[in-house]
This record gives structure tokens, C-alpha cells and sequence, in this order.
């Protein structure tokens, strides 16, 4: 058995709660970090596993296509996509429900499994949503019961995320596959005392407050804000996070710094689902739920698939 999920703490988690609920008999991958596909090197990795388990991962549907030639496919998630025929998929949002109620991957699988509310489950929760989750009344009550129960703080939480997902951010794509092993026998306590995750996590909150407290950089169009970087750290959606939920504004970060393509992520008040659909007919490599949407771009036609996601901001905006 295979199992690709992604890379940040959302995934993490998800892919160790699969790993105690079908047994150790199992490999796992993250895409290279940053791709939202699979190359073809990759594909070919995936060859000679009878089963192929995709966590928290809006994988393209010709990717999803190819892995059925060979093997049985199911899909834990809670990202927004069309099913695809043949494969076994397990997402609430696919058959209509609310995104506020189904926050991240861990609570699908909590949910499809019959686990209790554990620290995997929580902490997916808080690594997908961050402060934000606390503004959901249902799952406030979750976590504030959990941290009591616990004895443990939202904040300490939320601080274990940060560290966990430095080491996407920093690109330790082997980091990354370890981790799912690592939480099994870890707690709170070990996370917040992780050396390595806690220097890495100082490299990056340097560089992203550099660039978020450099509000003369920001470009304003309408009721959207663009933030241009050059970086190779995997950031853009912690950036995108902070300026958006610090202004209240939609905002798009473009990151040049890649080799191949520039990164493109949006954040938004109003449902983005349209948008996803807009970019997936163009054949172009998106994907994300109803407030987000991250794109990868080939650099030459960056500028003009960035003059469309404005145009759609500012068409859509329903404030």
C-alpha cells in the first residue's frame, strides 16, 4: 500500500491517523513540495502498490487516472473537486456538505473512522484554520474542551503547527514523510521542544515578518491587494494568511522564486469554488476550497493568469 498526502500539518496528522487505523503495512510520499501533481518520476514511484491512499491532496484528475491503471484508489479530503469514476472518495464536501463543519482532513477521518477527539484530529484542525478556527462556534467548544481536558493552551497548538510545518516551508521534503511516524509516540511537549523545528522556525518567522511589515511593496487594485516575492522558502500562503486577515482585504501573493514556476496563491472573503473551476478549464494547475486557491504557473504566462484572478476578485466580490 501507498499513501501520498500533503505536507503540512493538515496532511501530517491525516496520514498518521491512517497509518494507526489501516496498520504500518505502508508507504508514504508527499509530492515535491510546492506541486499540487505528480511528475513523472513520481508516477512511476507509484507502480507495484495494489493500493493508493491520497490524504488531503486535490491531486489533477489525469494524475488520479493513471493510478487507477494499476491500482485501487481512495481519497480522505475535504478540498472541493468533481469525483472521479472508479474512485473510492471520502469527503463530506463532495456530497454537499459545509466546509465550517468539516475544517480540515483529520476531523474527515476522525468522523469516518469513529475516533475520539485526539490531539492528530485537533491539531489538523488548527493547522488548516490557525486563529480563524477559534471564530467557528462548533468547533471553539472542540478544541477549548480539548485544551482543558488536556491541560494544554490553544496558543501551544497553534505553535506546534508552526513547527511542524517549517520543515515543508524549508523544503525537507524527507523531514516531512517522517513525521506521520514521529507524532504516533509524540506529544505537545515534545513537538514544542524540537530543536530543529524550533531553529527552523526562526528562519522563517524572520523572513515573513520582513516582508509582511513592508506594506510599501503591496500593490493595491480595487478592493485586492498583490504582494510580489522572491523566494525559494515554501511561505506564500503564511504571507497571504497574515495580510489578508490583518486588513481584511483580498489578497494575492505571487512568488517568483521557484525554478520552473511561479506560485500563485489567492485568499478571500467570498466563495473561490468558481474560480478553481475557471482555472481548471484553462488546464492550468489549481486547486484549493471555497477561501483559498493556489496556483502554479508557468512564468510566461504568470502575468496574465495574475490580471485574471483580479478580475475575477473584483467581479465577485459579494461585500
Amino acid at each position: 500500500m501507498l499513501l501520498i498526502h500533503h505536507w503540512d500539518t493538515d496532511g501530517i496528522c491525516s496520514a498518521s491517523m491512517l497509518i494507526e487505523e489501516i496498520g504500518e503495512e505502508i508507504d508514504n510520499m508527499v509530492p515535491f513540495i510546492g506541486n499540487y501533481f505528480l511528475t513523472e518520476e513520481e508516477k512511476e514511484r507509484c507502480f507495484g502498490y495494489d493500493k493508493i491512499y491520497i490524504v488531503d491532496l486535490a491531486l489533477p484528475e489525469e494524475d488520479i487516472t493513471s493510478l487507477l491503471k494499476h491500482a485501487g484508489v481512495t481519497i480522505f479530503d475535504h478540498h472541493l473537486y468533481k469525483p472521479i469514476e472508479g474512485v473510492k472518495v471520502i469527503n463530506p464536501l463532495v456530497r454537499g456538505e459545509e466546509q465550517y463543519r468539516y475544517p480540515s482532513t483529520t476531523w474527515v477521518l476522525k468522523e469516518h473512522f469513529g475516533r475520539k477527539v485526539d490531539f492528530l484530529a485537533v491539531l489538523g484542525v488548527v493547522g488548516d484554520n490557525e486563529e480563524r478556527i477559534m471564530e467557528n462556534r462548533i468547533f471553539r467548544k472542540v478544541i477549548e474542551r480539548f485544551c482543558k481536558k488536556e491541560k494544554t493552551r490553544f496558543e501551544d497548538l497553534l505553535r506546534a503547527v508552526h513547527l511542524i510545518d517549517s520543515n515543508y516551508k524549508l523544503n525537507m521534503k524527507k523531514e516531512v514523510e517522517k513525521i506521520p511516524w514521529l507524532l504516533r509516540d509524540m506529544d505537545i511537549k515534545d513537538i514544542l521542544e524540537h530543536p530543529m523545528w524550533n531553529r527552523n522556525n526562526e528562519i522563517l518567522e524572520e523572513e515573513i515578518q520582513e516582508i509582511v511589515s513592508n506594506e510599501d511593496a503591496w500593490i493595491k487594485k480595487g478592493k485586492t491587494l498583490i504582494i510580489e516575492i522572491n523566494t525559494t522558502h515554501n511561505i506564500i500562503s503564511s504571507i497571504a494568511r497574515k495580510i489578508a486577515w490583518s486588513t481584511g482585504m483580498d489578497t494575492v501573493v505571487m512568488n517568483r522564486g521557484l525554478d520552473r514556476y511561479v506560485q500563485i496563491y489567492v485568499r478571500s472573503k467570498n466563495n473561490l469554488t468558481g474560480l478553481i473551476d475557471l482555472l481548471k478549464e484553462k488546464n492550468l494547475k489549481a486547486g484549493g476550497k471555497r477561501d483559498v486557491v493556489g496556483i502554479l504557473a508557468e512564468r510566461e504566462k504568470a502575468e496574465e493568469i495574475l490580471e485574471f484572478v483580479v478580475n475575477f476578485l473584483e467581479k465577485n466580490d459579494e461585500r
